[in-house]
This record gives C-alpha cells, sequence and structure tokens, in this order.
C-alpha cells in the first residue's frame, strides 16, 4: 500500500528548501529522532540538489508506504538531464559527486533502507525509502496527520523556509560537533591508557627482548596519540602539519631509547606539507619504526650517533627520507627493504597505499627514502 503525499518541482534553490520542510513534516509523524530525521532529510536535499545542478531541473514525490509490518517514508527524484555516466563507478564509491551537502549517490545508498537508482541518456531516477518504527496498521491516522502537516506549507514565505533550514543546520552542526568533542575525548584517553599499559608491563617484566618489543609497540601507540592531539587542536579540520608532527615523533623516539650508553639525536627538517590526518597516522607510523631500526642497528658499539628525517616536496611527487650516520650495511648484506619483520612489512603496506617506491643506501650509514608519485595531500 502506497499514498503519495506531495509532489514538487526541482527548479531552484527554494524548491530544495521545501522539499526539506516537507521530509522534515513526513519523518516527524512517523516518529524519526533527530539523528534519523536529519539522515533522512540530508539524503532528500542531495538527490534535489543532484538534479538541479545536473539536470537543471527535476521532480521529487514524496509517498507514504506499508514496508513488511511497518510504514516508511518513499521518496523518488526524477529529472530529465544526461544521466550519470559510469554508474558504477559513482555507486562503487570511485566518483562521488561533491555538489549539494556532498553525501553523494553512495552516501544515500547507505543511509536509505532502499535504494534503487535508474539512469540513462533521457534521464535518472532515484527510489529511496526510510522505514520506521510506527506500524503499518497506522498507515491511514498517518496519511491523515501528514497532509495536515504539509497542508501547512501553502504559502509559506520562501525567506522564512531558507531561514529555518539554516537555524536547523547550525543545530545540527553545533550537535555534531559535541559529539566529535567526545568522541575524541574517549579516543584520546583510551590510547593514554593503552600507552600507559605498555609502559607498565615494559617496566615490570624481566626480558630484555619483551622490554624491547614494547618500547617499540609505545612508539607506534604514541605516534597514533600525537597525531590524533594535532587534529583535536588543527585550524585546518582534519588537516595536519607534518614536520611539527614528525618533531613529536622524533622526541618520542630519543626518550625511548637514549640512554646512559647511547646519545642519538634526531633532527627533522624540509618542506613544510600539510596531511590528512591518516595520512599522518600512516607517515608517523613508517618514520617511527625506521627510526627505531635506526637506535637498534645502526649504532652497535658506539655510545653517539645522528639520524636525519627529510620532507621534500616537489610539484609532482614528494619524498620522505630517514638516514643515519651509523655503520650503513656490509658487503652481501640483506637488504632491509626486503626483510619479512613486522615493521617492514607494515613500512611496505602504507608505501604501496601511497603510491610509494622504497630505495635504501648502505654507504656512510643507512638512508631510506620513500617517494611518493603524488605530493601527499
Amino acid at each position: 500500500m502506497t499514498e503519495t503525499l506531495i509532489t514538487l518541482r526541482i527548479e531552484k534553490d527554494t524548491d530544495i528548501a521545501r522539499l526539506r520542510q516537507a521530509a522534515a513534516a513526513v519523518a516527524d509523524v512517523l516518529g524519526f529522532g533527530t539523528f534519523t530525521r536529519t539522515r533522512v532529510v540530508t539524503a532528500l536535499i542531495e538527490l534535489a540538489r543532484n538534479a538541479l545542478e545536473y539536470a537543471g531541473h527535476g521532480r521529487a514525490r514524496l509517498a507514504l508506504k506499508a514496508d513488511g509490518n511497518r510504514l516508511a517514508l518513499r521518496a523518488v527524484v526524477l529529472d530529465q538531464g544526461p544521466g550519470i555516466a559510469q554508474l558504477d563507478e559513482v555507486l562503487g564509491g570511485n566518483n562521488i559527486a561533491t555538489n549539494g551537502l556532498g553525501l553523494g549517490l553512495r552516501g544515500v545508498r547507505r543511509i536509505a533502507d532502499s535504494f534503487d537508482v535508474q539512469s540513462s541518456a533521457e534521464g535518472t531516477k532515484v527510489d529511496v525509502s526510510f522505514r520506521s518504527d510506527l506500524p503499518a496498521a497506522a498507515f491511514s491516522e498517518a496519511a491523515g496527520r501528514v497532509t495536515e502537516a504539509l497542508s501547512g506549507m501553502e504559502g509559506a514565505d520562501p525567506s522564512a523556509l531558507l531561514a529555518e533550514q539554516n537555524r536547523e543546520l547550525l543545530e545540527a552542526i553545533e550537535a555534531r560537533d559535541l559529539l566529535m568533542q567526545e568522541i575524541h575525548h574517549r579516543t584520546g584517553n583510551n590510547l593514554t591508557l593503552i600507552s600507559a599499559l605498555i609502559r607498565m608491563s615494559g617496566s615490570s617484566t624481566q626480558s630484555p627482548e619483551a622490554k624491547q618489543l614494547l618500547s617499540e609497540l609505545d612508539t607506534r601507540v604514541r605516534a597514533v596519540i600525537k597525531a590524533h592531539e594535532l587534529m583535536q587542536h588543527s585550524n585546518s579540520g582534519d588537516m595536519v602539519p607534518l614536520l611539527p608532527f614528525l618533531r613529536d615523533i622524533a622526541r618520542n623516539a630519543e626518550s625511548a631509547f637514549n640512554g646512559a650508553g647511547l646519545s642519538v639525536g634526531v633532527e627533522v627538517g624540509g618542506d613544510e606539507l600539510c596531511v590528512s590526518g591518516k595520512t599522518a597516522v600512516d607517515l608517523g607510523l613508517v618514520v617511527g619504526e625506521l627510526v627505531t631500526n635506526a637506535y637498534k642497528h645502526a649504532f652497535t658499539g658506539r655510545s653517539q650517533g645522528k639520524i636525519q628525517i627529510e620532507l621534500k616536496c616537489g610539484d609532482e611527487n614528494s619524498c620522505l627520507t630517514i638516514a643515519d650516520d651509523g655503520k650503513g650495511l656490509s658487503d652481501g648484506a640483506e637488504r632491509p627493504e626486503r626483510s619479512n619483520s613486522l615493521g617492514w612489512r607494515l613500512i611496505r603496506t602504507i608505501a604501496q597505499q601511497y603510491g610509494g617506491a622504497i630505495e635504501t643506501n648502505g654507504e656512510n650509514g643507512l638512508s631510506v627514502s620513500i617517494c611518493f608519485s603524488e605530493r601527499l595531500v
């Protein structure tokens, strides 16, 4: 059983505002919570913006339907545009639309309880539905309440609609920010607890091998902690300044490995670059592994040494180099980049993810360079 509630032409921004109001009214009647209501409205706005921006105009039809034993909001958005090129790639995540709210068809499919899209040179039709907790037996009552709610939209002031939309958007942003602050706080606490437990285990064990493994593990965890802290305090959202982050990793390594019999300085230099939080964590793990390896193997029989971390960024590529002035590689020694150790497997995996090529030079110490085919932005 399906009953059409309202059909709206999508020809200008005020039409999208009316769709938002209509979708919100239906969502309220169906008892969607605040978070679900926002997701539903956001998804429909994204579909309407796609129709407006890609096809020039379109239509949106909202309907009430019985979906099994529950009521659902069904929405159909149609346009007569040129269709969606490479639809399978769009749905696969390789070419997500970034217009409107940036949700994209793939995001709408993830939110909706049912999703179907048909696209050709004659236009595009997207059919989605969102299930509520109301029983299907309440169909007639819900349809009447929705009709009454939608009747109040007639003659509504477009400026008032836009103002209401902006107000709700600001409220949603504030709610999101509070949620993200709580998530960051709990994540930071958990990471700090993990690091503390690792250090406690390291101080209580009598095995030198276990102490070494726990120290290396703590270096990895502290790299993630530092990236998380920088993301929290960054004014650029998820972007992290890479060189300060690498300097913190260098200081952590000096604190962890320098002692009475060894003093190795770790210097960081090169070109300034901001990268995403994920990229910062990945590169931090790589640098942490290579610096740890240098401390473990490069300075045998010595009390002092130096490790240099350098980032060079060109117009089309980037290169990260970690070099020490230790003993280097002897003739016939196994190439370290071919090692099957956990650390080197991690380094190779991360390098491959970013299209990086690993180069090593064992003369005058060991130098490891990872050159990426594109800038790390």
